[in-house]
């Protein structure tokens, strides 16, 4: 739950670092802050925020006098001052609420002690969407520090600047203790406070991605990007997600091409997309049209038949769980359908 921080706490704070002086002569150099391990070389491509920029800053030096027989005196007033300080804090911070107004200068903090894990990360360029990619660390693991691997799709400025990137985040800590004083925290391996590393592999993608969808399977994980020129290409990304785990691992150029492209939409671009398990792929557009992909082998055959229903852009689309012919569909046109692709007319069965 994010907390609102009144600005008057933080100038307490500020007032009291300014107690602080740096002495002594030497570089003013700040050392740099540590780049992620971005595979293909491009140190923008993304990494974890330092929330607290510890990695960059130095620690004041605080100047106190001495005594005659040279011992540190340690004044009341810096004890009263922090303990003050802290008071007046701890009454300024109040829980935050949907639709409530922050105040000139309020700014909302996040309450570390609502999430077992949280890190942050940035990427040069946005995205709309990312799927995980299975693994085979285990599905029920809960000991820290994490493992995660995911796919993602950029939004850049320029359609020839995209990228679909393959991600790998590790030693992510838990952090719901990281707002409890130090003397209050357990000495548990799962809170030690070591940065997360992210490393990143890109690949080149026409067009900015409207939606990425994975198929979940370890042994043959195939990503399927949602592309505005209308395009849906599909990647085997098997190769490129062994290259985290395997230092030296050589890449074939085909793996770093789309291994099928899916032109049923023309030149209609759109957002719904879902795999079945055993390989199909499902795309709806804005234009209300919605297509079957079927893998073949090692290819894809894409129908040039469309399912049709809706009258307005199709925004998700869902397999069932239990029926592998069925599927359900939502729409602007404010239906939901359910489907069936036996059906020969291609018409939906309920709505």
């Amino acid at each position: 739950m994010p907390k609102r921080q009144n600005p008057k706490a933080s100038e307490l704070s500020s007032e009291k670092a300014k107690i602080a002086a740096v002495s002594g002569k030497g570089s003013t150099d700040q050392p740099s802050k540590p780049v992620s391990m971005d595979i293909d070389g491009d140190a923008n491509m993304g990494e974890f925020e330092d929330a607290y920029d510890d990695e960059i800053e130095e620690e004041d030096v605080v100047v106190r006098d001495e005594d005659s027989d040279g011992v540190e005196m340690m004044g009341d007033d810096d004890d009263d001052e922090e303990e003050e300080t802290e008071e007046v804090a701890e009454k300024t911070r109040q829980v935050y609420l949907p639709g409530d107004q922050l105040g000139e200068g309020e700014t909302l903090q996040v309450d570390n002690s609502a999430y077992h894990m949280l890190h942050n990360m940035s990427v040069h360029w946005p995205c709309l969407s990312f799927d995980f990619v299975p693994d085979s660390l285990g599905s029920s693991r809960s000991a820290f520090p994490h493992t995660m691997y995911a796919v993602a799709g950029t939004q850049a400025e320029r359609s020839y600047q995209n990228q679909v990137l393959l991600l790998k985040w590790s030693q992510l800590h838990r952090t719901i203790h990281d707002d409890m004083d130090d003397e209050d925290k357990d000495d548990d391996i799962n809170d030690l406070d070591e940065d997360p590393i992210l490393e990143t592999k890109t690949l080149r993608h026409q067009g900015g991605v409207n939606r990425v969808r994975v198929l979940q399977s370890h042994q043959s994980p195939l990503a399927a990007t949602w592309a505005d020129t209308g395009k849906v290409h599909i990647w085997d990304i098997k190769q490129l997600m062994n290259t985290f785990d395997t230092p030296g691992a050589q890449v074939p150029t085909s793996a770093q091409q789309p291994m099928f492209t899916v032109a049923s939409h023309g030149r209609t671009e759109g957002y719904a997309m879902d795999w079945n398990a055993d390989g199909r792929l499902l795309t709806g557009d804005c234009n209300s049209q919605i297509y079957l992909t079927t893998r073949r082998n090692d290819s894809f055959v894409a129908d040039r038949t469309a399912f049709k229903g809706h009258t307005a852009s199709v925004e998700d689309i869902q397999w069932s769980p239990e029926e592998a012919s069925v599927f359900a569909t939502c729409s602007v046109d404010q239906t939901i359908k359910i489907w069936d692709v036996r059906a020969k007319n291609r018409n939906y069965a309920l709505e």
